[in-house]
Formats: C-alpha cells, structure tokens, sequence
C-alpha cells in the first residue's frame, strides 16, 4: 500500500522540509511502524515516525522534528479522525468484491479497500485524499458528471472569503534590497510594470498595453514569492496583493475550480477599484492550474480554458497585474505562454558564489556568529544549492548551537549542517528518481 500510494502522487514538493510542526495527512503506513504523509499546505511529503500509536491512513497529524537540529521528523498527535470535513471526492459504488470495491468519481473508475461498514451497489459515498472510504453519503446514487454539480459538504462562497482565499493579503515589509542577486528580474519587473505606473501618458502615446501578465521559472528556493512581494511593496501595493497557491483553486467537484478562479479575479477587480490603484494576482505553483491540455483530463482542461478567458479579459477588468509562478515552466500549456497573454517571462536562476555569501549573512545577520565563522568556504561547497538551500542550514547550524549550549553559531555547527542537509537532499533526489522509473 506505501508503494502504491508513493507512486500516486502528483505534487511537486519542495527540496527541503519545515522546521516547525505542520499538520500532514497521513497517506500510507509502513511495515516498520513509521507513516507516509503529505503536509496539508501541500509542502512536502515523506516517511516519518508514528509516535501517535495509532495513526491511520486519512487521519491528520501534526508533525514536528524529533529534536533541536534533527533532520528526523515523527507524527504526535492525531488532530482529526478520517481528514477535514470538506474538499474529500465523491463517488458512487459500481461494484463489490470480496475484499475490494469499484467506485466512480468524476474523473475516473477506480479500485479502493472494501469497508467494514454496511455499503451496496449504487451508494453516494465521501472518500478520503488518501482514496479510502470515509463514510455513507446515501442509499441512492447521485449524478457525477459534466451536467451535475455537486456540492456535499462544500462550504459557501462567503465560508470561502472568509477562510482568505478571495481576500488581499498584507503583504510583510520586504523590498527589492532584501532579495539578494536577481539585479535583471527586478529590472524587467520596473520596466513590465512600474514604467505604466509612472508614465501612463507615454505608455498611451506610443500605444502600448499597460497590463499584461508576468511568468516567473526556475527552480524551487530562488525567491520567485519573496520577490513578487518586494514588487508589490516597492509599488505601493502591499494591501492589494492577492497571494494564492494554484492547488487551492483545484477542486474535485465540477465547475468548482472554474468559479474559484472567476472569483479570485472578480476580487481582485472590485478592490483595485475601490482603491483606485492596481491589484496584484500572484499564483505560485501555476502548473497544478493550466498543464499541457494534450495531456490533461477533462476537468484539466475546463480549468485551462477558464483561465485563459480571465487572461484575456483583463483589459475589461481594470487594473489587474498578474504574476504567475512555477518550477516546471515545460509542462505549461503553451496557450498560456502566447503573446498577450503572459508576455514576460523571467528566469530564476541558483545564487552565484557571491550571491551565496551574502545569502549567509543576511540570515545569520540577527543571531550570534563566532569569528572562526568562514562564509566564503561554505559558499564554495554550495554550489547549485538554492537561496532556500542556504537558509535552511543557518537555521540548522543555529538549532545544534542552542542544542550543544554554544554562545554563538560557530563554523563546526555550519559544517554540521550542511552535512545533514545534503544527506536529506541526496535521499530526497534518490525518492523522486525512483518515483518517477517506478511510474
């Protein structure tokens, strides 16, 4: 079952795992007592230690690390039996066997455990992210296709506002100063953005269009979030930046994802007009959104589509800017990248030496460092890590100094570190390989 649950996933992940405690569905159980889960922002996934005693697949969990600076992790506690109340598949029995059943979702027919509770042909049923039976929805079975929507337990449009997902997002207090390196990206976003901002005349006179979209790429870690939020702040529009990951617009039931994302941009015009100033969209992970339609599904493919009409709608809608993000630039629809629509596209690219350095300093700027502290050796032996890469290991050097009673973080904790780090990103790569020859 942990293989088969390893080979069905379909998140890219991170390259690096939390620090702190996060809540995580558990996907999966091994032989050896430990879980399989995913976090439920989506984050990461992996193996850990079940210290709950009786965890089980659909349960969530909150995760946290074994100890200061251990890059071991163990499930705690069990928050919530059998996963949240909303957002799970419904799906209707086709078939029963002896110890398995057929069920049908929207999106296809599939296998799943058969349950010990009383259940027949023809149910509406719940199941888990995990696929597993949840519970009895009714005796009849409910219509699941292109013509139906269906919307058990979904929560309301004003349920969803209230959650954040349609509201602007107060963005922190950081600038272009703070991101470190990527000197052409913000020149080409003052140039995409800040020059119709401040030369609106010259921007009619010479005809130009003065919104179009935006497309960031590049590996994970290279800063692509925090500089869409030191864009919006060096505009001015810190309070109108509309923050949203493309699995939250993802959704299961039909023509749900399609009204997200007319919402999400409904939103975002009704405030830009209100303030009289433009709206920010900033939608990380754009991938999971508009993916190769040739290789899509049909609900996939309806997502496209809707997107693409709110792209070429936005002269209609006002002052909208909208940033798109993803690590996986090549499994984009190519629709997506048609002039008019994302005409900017910027790369991001891992720190240089230099860069590196300065990575270090910043992010051990506001804790203790001994002298014989040598950044520059540490730089050299990073070489493709990304920004995210280098931060994690100031914070884990700091970690094992607090745990070893040190006054400050000294070169041998640095040292520690990044040793425990490149061991967790050499597993992680081995796991992704091994995913991908398996599926």
């Amino acid at each position: 079952m942990l293989t088969d649950c390893l080979k069905s996933s379909r998140r890219n992940v991170s390259s690096d795992m939390p620090d702190d405690d996060t809540l995580a569905l558990v996907n999966g159980v091994a032989d050896d007592g430990g879980v399989l889960v995913g976090f439920t922002d989506g984050s990461w996934h992996g193996i850990v230690e079940d210290e709950t005693g009786d965890a089980r697949v659909g349960d969530v969990v909150r995760v946290e690390p074994r100890s200061y600076g251990s890059d071991e992790y163990q499930a705690v506690t069990v928050v919530k039996e059998g996963g949240w109340d909303y957002g799970n598949p419904v799906a209707v029995v086709e078939q029963i066997f002896d110890d398995t059943m057929m069920v049908r979702t929207e999106e296809r027919e599939m296998t799943i455990d058969r349950p010990d509770v009383d259940v027949d042909e023809g149910y509406t049923v719940e199941l888990t992210r995990a696929n597993t039976l949840r519970r009895v929805l009714d005796t009849e079975p409910v219509e699941i296709g292109s013509s139906t929507e269906v919307n058990v337990n979904m929560p309301s449009e004003d349920e969803d506002r209230k959650l954040g997902l349609f509201q602007a997002e107060r963005v922190e207090e950081v600038s272009f100063d703070d991101v470190i390196g990527l000197q052409s990206a913000k020149e080409r976003l003052k140039e995409a953005v800040a020059l119709p901002m401040e030369k609106p005349e010259k921007i009619r006179e010479f005809d130009l269009d003065d919104r179009f979209g935006i497309l960031f790429y590049g590996p994970p870690g290279t800063g692509k979030t925090m500089l869409a939020k030191a864009a919006a702040n060096e505009w001015g529009l810190s309070d109108l930046f509309f923050h949203i990951g493309g699995p939250e617009i993802v959704s299961k039931y039909y023509g749900e994802s399609e009204r997200q994302i007319r919402d999400v941009f409904d939103a975002a015009e009704q405030q830009a007009e209100e303030a009289e100033k433009p709206a920010v969209v900033f939608i990380d992970e754009l991938d999971s959104i508009v993916p190769r339609r040739d290789r899509a599904d049909e609900t996939e493919r309806r997502i496209v589509a809707q997107f693409l009409s709110e792209l070429d709608g936005l002269e209609d809608r006002g002052d909208i800017i909208v940033i798109g993000a993803t690590n996986l630039i090549e499994v984009i629809d190519p629709a997506v990248r048609r002039p008019g629509r994302f005409d900017e596209e910027i790369e991001f690219t891992v720190p240089d030496p230099g860069e590196r350095v300065e990575i270090l300093r910043v992010h051990s700027a506001d804790m203790p460092v001994a002298e014989d502290v040598d950044f520059e050796r540490i730089a050299q032996q990073t070489e493709g890590w990304s920004g995210a890469d280098i931060k994690s290991i100031v914070k884990k050097a700091a970690f094992i100094a607090v745990k070893e009673d040190r006054s400050a973080v000294g070169q041998e904790d640095l040292m520690i570190a990044l040793e425990r780090h490149e061991s967790q990103r050499r597993k992680k790569q081995e796991h992704f390989q091994d995913e991908e020859a398996q599926g």
